[in-house]
């Protein structure tokens, strides 16, 4: 009796070892499901989603915005306050028209872009400052090619061959005055004290910034037909910027960053024409230009304090 009692255990023991456990098909859908939902959240994947779906790529480590190639001063900025949203246009307001009263009002304290007419229609400038003028200023003695201070800076836009200002001032007259011959735009500051105070001469601020003083570098932006600078925002810049117009056409075209796409305008534009200034926030708007066919372009630019 005891003998079977063991044997009949051991008969179950090897029937239970033999025996195949089954799962439902839907288990293993769900555990399939689980691997790709983890996978995918545990992944750069999702984060390229997200950072796609606000249209820049946020340094969760850092908590910045990460450079795309579209801004200076940095590898990684602070999100923007978004005061934009009443902005639907670039307001164009005549000299004549323009006072210290609404400039302070309207403009000052605001990231609304505005563009003035006829602005330095009485400067120097308008007379004399162009491409020779440049040229003479920087060529009459070689050392003044040859300074390099810590806020010298040159750029170009979409024109690698020149590789310093000096290349700038060594090219043919057809590239200059030529519609058909290659484009060229660039820009950079002026940081040679003897060109400065030349220039400083040949500008003012308008009336109505009589209160305000320029500050910071002063900028030169030259170029021909076709070609201008690329969408890109200053974000090494405190105060904003104004420019004038001195001689050729440009378009301007604004955007809000990417973080402000949501509760600011789209893209707004305008032209500036020989006398024109624009007072604009430059660290906040993304901007770009694009010169039109109306002979070289030529503008200076500082900040506003």
């Amino acid at each position: 009796m005891y003998g079977e009692c063991v044997m009949g255990e051991e008969k179950k023991s090897r029937q239970d070892q033999g025996a195949v456990t089954v799962f439902p098909i839907s288990c293993l859908l769900w555990i399939v499901c689980g691997v790709v939902v983890g996978t995918t959240l545990g992944s750069p994947l999702l984060q390229e989603v997200i950072d796609a779906a606000y249209g820049y790529r946020w340094n969760y480590v850092d908590r910045c915005i990460i450079d795309e190639g579209y801004f200076a001063g940095g590898f990684c900025r602070t999100p923007l306050n978004c005061s934009c949203g009443d902005v639907d246009q670039i307001d164009e307001i005549h000299i004549n028209d323009m006072t210290e009263k609404l400039f302070e009002e309207r403009y000052a304290y605001s990231n609304r872009p505005l563009v003035i007419r006829n602005a330095t229609l009485d400067w120097k400038a308008m007379e004399v400052l162009d491409y020779d003028w440049l040229k003479t200023q920087y060529l009459r003695n070689p050392e003044v090619l040859e300074e390099s201070w810590d806020n010298c800076f040159f750029k170009c836009y979409k024109t690698s061959e020149f590789k310093s200002l000096a290349d700038v001032f060594d090219i043919s007259s057809e590239r200059i005055f030529s519609m058909y011959a290659e484009p060229w735009y660039v820009g950079w500051s002026v940081c040679q004290d003897s060109v400065f105070q030349e220039l400083s001469q040949l500008v003012s601020l308008p009336k109505f910034l009589s209160n305000y003083h320029a500050e910071g570098n002063m900028w030169i932006f030259i170029g021909t037909p076709r070609y201008g600078a690329h969408l890109h925002l200053d974000n090494d810049l405190d105060l904003p910027t104004w420019q004038a117009q001195i001689s050729g056409s440009k378009t301007w075209y604004l955007k809000p960053p990417p973080e402000c796409a949501a509760t600011c305008p789209g893209l707004i534009q305008t032209d500036m024409h020989p006398g024109d200034m624009i007072i604009v926030n430059t660290n906040f708007w993304m901007h770009s230009t694009k010169v039109l066919d109306n002979g070289i372009s030529l503008v200076v630019t500082r900040q506003l304090s």
